[in-house]
């Protein structure tokens, strides 16, 4: 009689150990999920944030809105890097920052939705207006996409578009 409770106690002791050590996988699973999602926030906020600051707002506006050529010749020859580098300037950072929100989408690090409801129209104008100057821009490469980011994020957004704003 004193085994079977002995052989009782140990079996109740092994399984209450092996439910300690599932639950504490599975609060585990939680709090490292939470913790993924905590951080997708807080870089989308960076970028929301780094989005509404004055000089980007001014180049992307300046860009998108403002700048007006015939063709790609007429585009380096208003705001080229050899004559007008400030200019320049306002077109690289721009395409910098579509750049880095590209390859956050495309490594799942902020969600597309999210992008696409911040800005899907800066990136859908700014790849339709630019797409032409950045072909030029990787000839002497060899290189139809210099930008292959900012042409994944253009894909992306057009692909969800039609559900945005609906």
């Amino acid at each position: 009689m004193t085994v079977d409770i002995q052989i009782s106690i140990q079996t109740v002791s092994i399984v209450i150990t092996m439910l300690s050590i599932v639950s504490g996988i599975g609060l585990g699973i939680i709090q490292f999920r939470n913790l993924v999602k905590t951080r997708r926030i807080q870089l989308y906020m960076e970028l929301f944030n780094k989005l509404t600051e004055k000089e980007i707002q001014r180049n992307f506006t300046e860009v998108l809105l403002i700048w007006k050529w015939k063709d790609p010749d007429d585009f380096f020859e208003k705001y080229g890097p050899e004559k007008h580098s400030d200019e320049f300037w306002k077109f690289a950072s721009t395409i910098a920052h579509l750049e880095n929100m590209g390859l956050f989408v495309k490594e799942k690090l902020v969600d597309k939705d999210w992008v696409a409801n911040l800005i899907d129209y800066m990136i859908l104008d700014f790849w339709e207006k630019y797409e032409p100057i950045i072909i030029k821009m990787g000839e002497p490469y060899n290189n139809p996409c210099i930008t292959p980011m900012t042409k994944y994020l253009y894909e992306q957004i057009k692909l969800i578009r039609p559900t945005i704003r609906e």
